[in-house]
């Protein structure tokens, strides 16, 4: 369990969201684990990613750096060991070992970023798997099926299958159907196990 759970350092590694951005990110954190994180730090890792790094090596490389409750946002796809070449690749992850969490921008960026439109959808979805990753580092686990919140959105840890769907398929499936607000279940979770008067609802 995080010795220091209430605060979170966010790290940019790449430049695919601006500095501001990562503070807007980090303020929709603040209000989705509301009574659990109470501080945010930003920072921006250099960094000579260029198409891909392995996650697990990239969360130890936070870790050594930052140490304690860490995400990581980096536009460099992050792959694993897995065997089959279908799942080497993921969107976000955490590392069981330490408490950091990386996301991917890569499979969450549309096609082109056109617009403000573009960029703000890339925000979003990276909000939401960013919140399903810290999630985890708080104990939470995966929803194997689809968990509503009050709202009517996904909860942030529905996992749902992802060779139901390939990438593209599943981030427009799953991930753009996750809200910012978590399931009764997690609540409670989040409730039992830090004592926090959660309201984000």
């Amino acid at each position: 369990m995080l010795s220091d759970i209430d605060k979170l350092t966010i790290v940019r590694i790449g430049n695919v969201v601006s500095y501001s951005t990562l503070q807007r990110i980090g303020d929709r954190l603040l209000a989705a684990f509301k009574g659990v994180i109470r501080h945010i730090s930003l920072s921006h890792h250099e960094s000579p990613i260029a198409g891909s790094i392995d996650a697990f090596l990239l969360t130890m490389i936070l870790h050594s750096e930052y140490r304690g409750h860490t995400l990581g946002i980096t536009d460099a796809d992050l792959k694993t060991q897995d065997a089959d070449e279908f799942y080497n690749v993921i969107i976000g992850g955490k590392n069981p070992r330490n408490d950091v969490a990386v996301v991917s921008t890569r499979q969450l960026c549309p096609e082109r970023i056109e617009s403000d439109q573009d960029y703000e959808l890339l925000v979003d979805r990276t909000l939401k798997v960013a919140l399903h990753e810290v999630g985890h580092n708080l104990g939470l686990t995966d929803h194997g099926r689809y968990a509503f919140a009050s709202d009517g959105a996904l909860c942030p840890m529905s996992k749902g299958e992802f060779n139901k769907f390939g990438y593209q398929g599943y981030v427009r499936a799953v991930i753009d159907g996750r809200g910012d607000n978590f399931c009764d279940d997690c609540d409670r979770f989040l409730r039992s196990v830090y004592g926090s008067p959660r309201s984000a609802h």
